[in-house]
Parts: structure tokens; sequence; C-alpha cells
């Protein structure tokens, strides 16, 4: 029996009774809201998913995906982890729920048993009208691997049907598409057009890719200042490149006043939303060291505030390998 999802999204998980119907939420929508769950939270969901819900069953996937990310160092760890997410959003994909479906392609290819998986997941969830779907459709034609082969014109092709529908995402692969010459010709004020497209539209890649673009002058008139409310609109969305962006004019007083403490924090930030990403390594030493101790608490402090706001991991401060400057 299909279950009426603004009844049981309620009930079960009530942080997502903004959309009406699990079919139109975005991703980010359910990463957001798995990161929000609390223990008590999870063993309520984790209850609910053994008994069928499927939307619970798509929040244990995905929390169990935030625990491998955290768990790197441990391959055997990390390994059963995945398989564990596997199992309960493959519960949901098995019964046709789109969302599920795109999950198991979309985020990690150690999630599928083969590659011949991936194209009849698609369908299923293209079916149903998501538009992220089609987005990762025209994505594995523009990259590639696990049985796809390159077609950069059906990539193209799939990523403009997403983009006319409506999908913010879709914007950015077409701009990265002109901006590399992938099935057309290199184009950077046609790329620019279509990061703004998907920038307007709340994609966060789209707006860190437009800010850069602002900020060198690529295929725009150079605008710093604006670039800079564009890296933080990304970075407020969670994209750790756009954050130590933001990091990087702040230490360097491009677009903005110098500010050691929002340089600080913002770089620790995307150290902690990242996985493989270390934005601290790209400070200039000789800034490190103007830094004094108490600048590094508050920006430690603000970094952490921020962190729990939006569900991450609280974070260390850096590890003072030079003297004390000063409490300025």
């Amino acid at each position: 029996m299909r279950f009426r999802c603004a009844f049981y999204v309620f009930i079960l998980v009530p942080f997502l009774t903004q959309v009406a119907c699990p079919q139109t939420k975005s991703p980010n929508t359910y990463r957001s809201a798995a990161r929000a769950l609390a223990v008590g939270d999870l063993l309520r969901v984790a209850e609910s998913a053994g008994q069928g819900d499927i939307e619970s069953q798509l929040l244990m996937g995905l929390s169990l995906q935030l625990v491998a990310e955290r768990v790197e160092y441990d391959v055997e760890g990390r390994a059963g982890t995945l398989r564990l997410s596997a199992h309960w959003l493959r519960q949901a994909a098995d019964k046709n729920f789109a969302p599920a479906q795109y999950f198991l392609v979309a985020t990690d290819l150690k999630l599928l048993e083969n590659c011949d998986e991936i194209t009849p997941l698609l369908n299923k969830a293209i079916a149903q009208n998501y538009l992220p779907a089609i987005t990762v459709l025209g994505g594995r034609y523009m990259e590639g691997g696990c049985g796809f082969q390159v077609d950069y014109r059906e990539g193209l092709r799939w990523l403009t049907k997403a983009s006319e529908a409506g999908d913010a995402e879709a914007n950015y692969w077409i701009g990265q598409a002109y901006e590399q010459g992938r099935g057309v010709a290199p184009d950077q004020k046609e790329a620019t057009k279509w990061f703004s497209k998907g920038a307007r539209m709340g994609d966060p890649s789209s707006q860190n890719s437009l800010a850069i673009n602002l900020a060198e002058g690529n295929g725009t008139r150079k605008d710093t200042a604006q670039a800079i409310e564009w890296f933080r609109r990304s970075a407020e969305q969670g994209n750790d490149e756009a954050a130590c962006n933001l990091a990087l004019h702040y230490i360097r007083g491009e677009g903005v006043g110098k500010d050691y403490v929002l340089a600080l924090m913002w770089g620790l930030i995307s150290g902690q939303i990242a996985t493989q990403m270390h934005c601290l390594s790209e400070f200039d030493t000789h800034e490190m060291l103007q830094m004094s101790a108490v600048q590094e608490s508050e920006a430690t402090q603000r970094a952490n505030a921020w962190l729990k706001e939006h569900h991450y991991p609280v974070t260390a401060p850096p590890k003072r390998i030079y003297p004390d400057k000063g409490e300025n």
C-alpha cells in the first residue's frame, strides 16, 4: 500500500515536514536531515526503518554514510558501514522510492553491487520525474566510468532537460562543460552564464564557481565584493571549497578587509566539512605567524558555533607551532 507521505513524515521525521511529498525533496534536504539526527532521533528512525518506512530507511542509509566519512582510517570499518548504508538505501529503492534510487548511484559507487545497477536505478527515478536523477545520468555521460562511455552530447542532452525542468545542479554541470570545452567550444562567458543561473536557483557548487569567475574576471566583469557574497552563500550551505575560498579572501584582504579571525574560522569550517581537503595548508605561513592565541581561540569558538548549528562535528584549534605574538 502506498503510504501517505505527509502523515508519515509528520509522525516519524518531524524536521522534514516543510515539503509535502518526498519525491520533490532535494538531496540536500535529506542530507541535512540525516546530519541533524541526534542519538535519540536515530534510534526512533531505526525502529521506523525496521518497520518498513521508506523515508526512515533512506535516512538510516545517509546517516551511516556520514559515519563512514569519519572512519577513513579504518578501511574495514568504513567498508562495513557502507555495506549497511547500502542495505537501508536498497530497502527503500526496492520499493521504488526515487530519492533512495538516486542516492545509491549518486553518493558512492561502492554502495552498488555492480555497475549494471546504475541505469535501471536511474530509469526508475527518472520515470517518477525525480529531477536530480536526470542530472546524475547526464553527469555519468560527461564523466564516464562504471559501465558508461564518455558521451558529451548525450550528457548535455540530459543535463539540458534537467535544467529546463528546474534542477539547479544541472546548470553547474553545463557551466563546467563550457568552461572545459566538453562537447561544446570552450566559452568562459557562457560558462559563467550557466553558473549564474544555478547560483540564483540556490545550487552551492554553481555559487562557488560563479564567485571564482567574479573574483578573477573570467567571462564577466571582475567584482570581488560580489564574489565574496556568493562564496558566503555557498559556504553557508556546506560547500567546503567555498568556505576555503572565503577564508583565503579574508586572510589576503581581497574584496574584504583582512580579518584573521574570520579567515581561520572559515578555514576550520572547511576542514571539518571536507573529507579530503585541508584548507589551512593553503594559508601563507607568514600570515599564520601574525595570528595571536586570542584570535585563534575566538576563531575556533565561532567555527564550532557554526558547525554545531549546521550539525557537523566540532573542531579543535590549530596546533600552535609558532610563538604567541600577543593578544592583538
